[in-house]
């Protein structure tokens, strides 16, 4: 009693230090993060996409409710939030600092997820495995919204946790709203749905464990909130299966073996084949700790948190693999909602270890292969070889076109981000012809065109010079109009700005721009 700290006392006092630590090391960890996605943030151009996205970021409230109704359902969620954005800058930082800012947040997220799931040590690890997951540094860099679709999925799954554990109001009531808006962010978050849903079939019997319905009034509580998630959904569904011309995907092919395992070195953090063993190895050791722990009932609620992380990880790309038999769909961007379970999972495995050095040897591995992969893509964002730079290719038109120049586009679509770039430099050039003449309502609407010997008759007849243009070739169409071109012109230049390739056809008398300057610009390079 002389005035000594009570065992009570003692005890706050290390969880309140415990927590001080927790906090400057989650502090540390979003900092990193921030860091990684934000560095070279605007050096790129706009690809194609991206193009779209500032596109439909800009133009005005009934264009968009058009565009959107017709075409462009699909993430249209992230397009409302740009429009908000935009109005602080348009340029490619500024636009692209939505997602990077959805990215940094899906840190915390992810700590929180882990640590309702398998405890604060665990939801460390994953936030941190994470913060330099060079796939979701990727995306956390592109104006489009798969960071936020992964930030939402992330959520959602924290509050389909807890709304099972805790059945309040509140609980349910976020859930239903941040499941929702993660389908309108991009329609294959569904597919995080489906997993959540299909886990609860795993139980049977009652008992009041994380994830099983105690009594009745849970499981009515889980079939209303799934029934508002699909009536809300309903109009995005309706958009995409009877009014869109379903064409956004029309450019995918079936998925070949290499597909499949640069999905998995995605997956991993693109360090390359020895993480992804290690992660695999780590999926195990979780696994098979959790199967060994599980009590004499099938429904332990500790290995009901792996089979949930299991489908989670699973089912997406099973799912798409089936489809694609008959309808390619699987790309590994529209699957970047599988990092968390892999992460989180890998961060269960390596809480088997109790030692603290055997701990902390192959998360430095990790660690280590995880930074490799972020060097090697940051190193790459600089290099515009291998990349659609259409800024560049633009300017370059703009600054060599002469009066009445046509310029062509194989890929109608494409010429969205010509007009992005256009738009933005306020060119004063010599007026010139794009074909097709469409509007970018029209644009954004339609199904894109490809262009016809017809509309080809036309240009020769009426041009002197033709550029055309386009990130998509060299294929049948293009070598079809190059061909066609050269029985009409005999001078043919091509140049080249990464995956955009610009050919100039013009009559030999003629002695164009780009001749006169052959060699000043040293984005010009000859395309082979």
């Amino acid at each position: 009693m002389n005035g000594s700290p009570s065992l009570m006392d003692t005890h706050s006092a290390t969880k309140k230090s415990l927590t001080t630590n927790a906090t400057v090391w989650l502090a540390f960890v979003v900092a990193l993060g921030a860091a990684l996605r934000l560095f070279r943030l605007g050096v790129r151009s706009f690809w194609l996409d991206e193009a779209v996205s500032a596109t439909l970021a800009r133009i005005d409230r009934y264009t968009f409710v058009s565009a959107v109704i017709h075409r462009q359902a699909n993430m249209v969620f992230y397009y409302l939030l740009l429009r908000g954005w935009i109005r602080l800058g348009s340029s490619e930082f500024a636009l692209r600092s939505l997602s990077a800012l959805f990215g940094v947040a899906a840190i915390p997220a992810m700590y929180l997820l882990g640590k309702q799931l398998f405890g604060p040590r665990a939801g460390r690890v994953a936030a941190l495995l994470l913060g330099v997951h060079t796939f979701h540094i990727r995306y956390s860099q592109e104006a489009r919204s798969y960071s936020l679709l992964m930030l939402l999925a992330l959520l959602s799954s924290l509050f389909f946790l807890r709304s099972l554990e805790q059945p309040s109001r509140a609980n349910w009531a976020a859930y239903i709203a941040l499941s929702t808006l993660m389908v309108y962010s991009q329609v294959f978050g569904g597919w995080v749905l489906l997993a959540q849903w299909s886990s609860l079939l795993l139980f049977r019997g009652h008992g009041k464990i994380p994830g099983q319905f105690p009594g009745r009034i849970y499981r009515k509580r889980f079939l209303f909130s799934a029934t508002a998630i699909c009536f809300l959904i309903t109009p995005l569904a309706y958009c995409l299966l009877f009014v869109s011309d379903r064409s956004q995907l029309a450019w995918l092919v079936r998925p070949s073996a290499q597909d499949l395992y640069k999905f998995c070195l995605d997956l991993t953090g693109n360090g390359g084949p020895m993480p992804l063993a290690a992660y695999l190895a780590l999926v195990l050791a979780a696994v098979t700790a959790a199967i060994l722990r599980r009590e004499s009932q099938t429904d332990s609620p500790e290995l009901w948190k792996h089979w949930f992380l299991l489908l989670w990880l699973v089912l997406p790309p099973v799912l798409l693999l089936a489809i694609s038999v008959r309808w390619p769909v699987f790309e590994p961007r529209f699957l970047i909602v599988c990092i968390p379970p892999l992460l989180l999972l890998v961060a269960d495995g390596l809480g088997q270890v109790r030692s603290r050095i055997f701990f902390a040897t192959p998360l430095m591995i990790l660690l280590a292969l995880s930074l490799a992969g972020v060097d090697y893509y940051c190193r790459g964002r600089v290099d515009n070889q291998y990349t659609d730079d259409w800024r560049d290719a633009t300017r370059y038109v703009l600054s060599q076109a002469e009066a009445g120049d046509a310029v062509v586009f194989t890929y109608s679509e494409e010429q969205l981000a010509f007009d992005e770039y256009q738009s933005r430099f306020h060119a004063t050039a010599a007026p010139i012809h794009k074909y097709p003449d469409e509007t970018d309502a029209e644009l954004l609407m339609r199904r894109p065109s490809r262009l016809d010997s017809g509309s080809l008759d036309d240009i020769i007849g009426g041009c002197r010079r033709v550029w055309v243009i386009s990130a998509f070739q060299p294929d049948r169409l293009s070598r079809q109009v190059d061909a066609t071109l050269r029985t009409h012109f005999s001078v043919q230049k091509s140049f080249a700005f990464g995956f955009v390739r610009e050919d100039l056809f013009a009559d030999s008398a003629v002695r164009s721009p780009v001749e006169r300057s052959v060699g000043e610009s040293a984005g010009e390079k000859l395309c082979r």
